[in-house]
């Protein structure tokens, strides 16, 4: 699975189903912006995951 592009930096969760969160590397977060290359690197990983879905449906 994938996360949302504009996800938060830390957890990947969209700004307005975030509230405050758990992860081991930052611990109880607020939302953070992603970086643009966060951004980048997200919008490709969706991609190649179309492109490999695609391939296995036979679409």
């Amino acid at each position: 699975m994938t996360v949302e592009p504009n996800g938060c930096a830390h957890c990947g969760i969209p700004w307005r189903e975030h509230a405050r969160r758990w992860v081991s590397a930052a611990g109880w977060h607020p939302w953070v912006q992603p970086s643009n290359s966060q951004i980048l690197a997200r919008m490709q990983a969706r991609r190649a995951a179309r492109a490999t879905n695609s391939r296995k449906d036979g679409s």
